[in-house]
C-alpha cells in the first residue's frame, strides 16, 4: 500500500513540473503587434522632401561652384519606399529605401554623421526611438551609401490550448 501511495505522489509531482521550454519567454526588444492596418500604398506622396540635411563643400574660389553634400529624401506611392537623392559636388545619386513596417506609419529623418560630410538615414520605431538605417559619407572624394543595419517583422502564431 505505502508503494503505491508513493507511486502516486512521485507521478503528481512529475505531472505538475513545469519545465522551461514550456515557459513562454519575453524579452525587451520583443514587439507584438495584432495586425498590419498600414496600406501599403500611398494616395498623395508629398512632392517637396520630408527630410533635408546639406552642407557648403568649399571649391577654393569662395564658393562659386555651389558645390554642397545633400542628402534628400522624398516620399514615393509605396507607403514604406523612400526615393533618396544625394549629391556631393558634381556626383549625383539617387537610391530607394525600404522601411519595414512597424504597423505605424514611417517617420524617416536625418541626423547629422560625425564630421560635416556624413550623415546617418533612420527611422523611428514603434517606441518612437531612432533606429540608424543607411550612412551617407564622402571618404577620399568618393560618395558612399552604406546600409549599417538590418530591420525585419516577423509574424508569429501560437494555438492556444
Amino acid at each position: 500500500m505505502k508503494a503505491i501511495f508513493y507511486l502516486f505522489v512521485s507521478l503528481v509531482l512529475v505531472c505538475c513540473n513545469n519545465t522551461e521550454s514550456d515557459q513562454l519567454k519575453s524579452t525587451t526588444d520583443t514587439i507584438s503587434v495584432k495586425q498590419i492596418s498600414i496600406s501599403e500604398d500611398r494616395a498623395n506622396p508629398e512632392k517637396n522632401p520630408i527630410a533635408v540635411y546639406a552642407v557648403p563643400v568649399d571649391d577654393g574660389m569662395g564658393n562659386l561652384n555651389n558645390w554642397k553634400f545633400a542628402v534628400n529624401i522624398y516620399e514615393t506611392t509605396k507607403t514604406f519606399n523612400y526615393k533618396v537623392n544625394v549629391q556631393y559636388k558634381e556626383i549625383r545619386s539617387t537610391e530607394i529605401i525600404q522601411i519595414p513596417n512597424f504597423n505605424t506609419m514611417p517617420a524617416v529623418s536625418i541626423k547629422p554623421g560625425k564630421s560635416g560630410l556624413d550623415c546617418m538615414i533612420g527611422f523611428n520605431d514603434s517606441k518612437g526611438l531612432f533606429k540608424e538605417y543607411i550612412q551617407v559619407s564622402v571618404k577620399n572624394e568618393q560618395l558612399k551609401v552604406k546600409k549599417v543595419n538590418s530591420y525585419a517583422v516577423r509574424s508569429y502564431q501560437r494555438k492556444l490550448n
